[in-house]
């Protein structure tokens, strides 16, 4: 069984907005978590590896996440349930982990 094929015309402009919307807070969550991964680079401290970890789990991870779901549920037409249950939990437990990553980074102390 070969799945359902999108047809791009055929797809309401507000999920398009949605779409572009969550590519640019991807890409500002990249750029973000980018510049905290330098600051690991330059200053060679743990801290700044963790807090670039977590922000990379928060701001791209689970938003891909997310999309990646929620396009193969569509293409496969999945239950309602992997959208109204499974994308979010799994959104949340890619936060939880990524917010971990922060806490673990503050709390660590500097060599300094």
């Amino acid at each position: 069984m070969q799945p359902n094929q999108i047809d791009p015309s055929v797809v309401p402009p507000h999920y398009l907005v949605l779409l572009v919307v969550t590519l640019l807070a991807v890409g500002m969550g990249v750029f973000i978590a980018y510049q905290a991964y330098q600051g690991y680079r330059r200053s060679d401290r743990r801290q700044m590896l963790f807090l670039a970890i977590g922000l990379a789990l928060i701001t791209v991870v689970s938003p891909i996440m997310s999309l990646v779901i929620s396009v193969t549920a569509l293409q496969f037409e999945l239950d309602l349930v992997v959208y109204t249950l499974y994308s979010p939990m799994v959104s949340n437990i890619v936060k939880i982990i990524g917010t971990g990553f922060i806490i673990y980074s503050l709390s660590l102390r500097s060599h300094s």
